[in-house]
């Protein structure tokens, strides 16, 4: 009986062992000052390492269960290094000179590393984790992959055709995935994961000299870089928060700039730049919900930038073909839009900001040079539009300040035009509109309620219309057609005061109303040259009609009510 009890313990500790090593290793070496050490110690590891040509070396440890390691090295002063800590598989195969590679992985790793014609390439992967990782370069001069892993993530590295050409890849946390490409020359890639369920695309072509970045921080982010057949030119991302998207692209540009920063959850911002010379982008984004797209094609010295604060604005800016362009979205509150577009133009520059909820607000200025638009819209529910066409030296400005304000400017060629509207209130109303014509400027106030102005200069020549409302309900308007140093001057304080002024076909005429009190009425026309029409209501209910055709004219106007005693 005890000699059965020892056979049997002799079976069970023979059985262990052996259970215990099932190692299996294979080296072959070719050449000279070739080295190998595998060390294996644990459950089912197997190492095959094969080495054909000089002053190779290769070293595997592994420990734990179920490692895998195969080590393939052709050519001269190859260098691999694997170290593994269970569950773990690695795969490196170098063709070529003087690359190395080194791998170290901790539970359940994936590891693949393939160099081949290449020279003095690097590549190193560091793994915690369940994570994998693909670093491939094929035919390169100088490559270098590096990668870093915690948790449970995917990265993969190609760089294809390439000459000194770097990528570095970080994940911290769970379900990130990254995926850079780089088939060009001396471009260099960051990518920085730390959450889950991040998404990431780095794609530089046949660019020189480019860099991408992108940081992710939370959970859900999406962001992609393309970068094709360019020269110096930078994109990079920086996401904080929760289900944001990213997206540049810039193909054949020179020393272009794009850049993004999300903060917050669901916004979106997309760049693209085609074919440009030191171009550049810039979205900022703090808040939720926020969309912005800026387009850059052609053109050089052009330059975009969009802030968004709170949540659910929107912003679109489109600048093409043109010349040291600038264009700017400010948006703070709520459901705002924002639209600005430049075709074809030089030095022109197109602002906007919001402050408030729902406003809107949108610019066009087409094939002018050295055009200028603003508008500002403070409060909610307000709409500004400005145009400009074909002009040269026109500017536009807007201002509102208050609730569901509205205005409308229209400058369509001519030169050195200028327009500017200032609105304080609610449900104010402003039309201006300009059609050729040079050195003509239009100045409104409104500052009240449901005040309405419409002023109009088409063609002509330094002349001048100014229109200040103070009170509620009044209304202004202004035609001047085809004069020259001519005026139109209106000032109304009260309600419910009407004046309309029209200029045709002359020279130096003026006219100038003011109207304070309620409910009057002011009607000036003059068709001729040098004629001048002035009209003073103060009080209510006033009624005044003044007819000038010809040259010469002069009418004076005075209305007051009296107190009976």
């Amino acid at each position: 009986m005890k000699k059965l009890m020892l056979i049997i313990t002799a079976v069970v500790l023979t059985t262990s062992v052996s259970l215990a090593q099932v190692n299996q290793s294979n080296v072959d070496q070719t050449g000279t000052d070739n080295g190998a050490t595998v060390e294996q110690v644990g459950l089912l590891n197997m190492s095959d390492v094969a080495q054909i040509g000089n002053d190779n070396t290769a070293g595997v440890t592994q420990s734990g269960m179920l490692n895998q390691s195969f080590i393939t090295t052709w050519g001269s002063a190859n260098s691999a290094m694997v170290n593994q800590m269970g569950t773990n598989y690695s795969t490196i195969f170098q063709w070529g000179n003087d690359n190395s590679a080194d791998v170290t992985q901790t539970m359940g790793n994936h590891s693949t590393i393939n160099q081949f014609w290449t020279v003095n390439n690097s590549a190193s992967v560091e793994q915690y984790g369940f994570n994998t990782s693909v670093v491939n370069q094929f035919i390169g001069v100088d490559n270098i992959a590096g990668v870093y892993q915690w948790g449970m993530n995917y990265s993969e590295i190609n760089q294809t055709f390439s000459e000194w050409v770097e990528a570095y890849v970080e994940q911290y946390g769970f379900f990130n995935e990254s995926y850079v490409n780089q088939s060009s020359v001396w471009d260099i890639a960051n990518v920085l994961q730390d959450g889950w369920f991040n998404l990431s695309y780095v794609n530089q072509e046949d660019n020189f000299w480019s860099n991408a970045l992108i940081n992710q921080y939370g959970d859900y982010n999406w962001a992609k870089v393309d970068q094709a057949d360019g020269y110096r030119d930078f994109a990079g991302i920086i996401q904080d928060g929760y289900a944001n998207q990213a997206r540049i692209r810039q193909y054949g540009n020179e020393s272009n700039w794009a850049g993004i920063v999300q903060t917050g959850m669901f916004n979106l911002a997309d760049v693209y730049q085609v074919d440009g010379i030191v171009n550049s982008s810039y979205v900022t984004q703090e808040g939720n919900a926020n969309w912005a797209f800026t387009n850059q094609i052609g053109g050089f010295f052009n330059d975009i930038e969009v802030e968004q604060f709170n949540n659910f604005n929107t912003a679109v800016v489109n600048q093409n073909e043109g010349e040291f362009n600038t264009a700017y979205v400010g948006q703070s509150g709520d459901w705002n839009l924002a639209q600005i577009k430049q075709e074809k133009g030089a030095n022109n520059y197109a602002g906007i900001a919001q402050v408030g909820n729902v406003n809107n607000a949108s610019i066009k200025q087409i094939k002018g040079e050295m055009n200028w638009a603003g508008l500002v819209q403070i409060g909610d529910f307000n709409k500004a539009t400005g145009i400009q066409r074909k002009g040269s030296g026109n500017e536009m400005y807007s201002e509102q300040a208050g609730n569901e304000n509205t205005v409308m400017m229209k400058q369509i060629g001519g030169e050195v035009n200028m327009a500017e509207v200032y609105q304080i209130g609610d449900n104010n109303y402003t039309y201006t509109k300009q059609i050729g014509g040079v050195s003509n400027s239009i100045f409104v106030e409104q500052e009240g309620t449901m005040n309405y102005t419409e002023t109009y200069q088409f063609g002509g020549e330094g002349n001048l219309a100014i229109v200040n409302q103070l009170g509620n309900h009044n209304y202004s308007g202004i035609l001047q057609q085809n004069v020259t140093n001519s005026g139109a001057d209106v000032n109304q304080s009260g309600d419910f005061n009407e004046s309309v002024i029209l200029q045709y076909n002359g020279d130096a005429n003026f006219a100038i109303v003011t109207q304070t009190g309620d409910y009057n009425y002011s009607g000036i026309l003059q068709d001729g040259s040098f004629n001048e029409a002035e009209v003073t209501q103060d009080g209510l209910g006033h009624l005044s009609v003044v007819m000038q055709n010809g040259n010469g004219n002069s009418a004076l106007v005075e209305q007051a009510n009296t107190v009976n005693p």
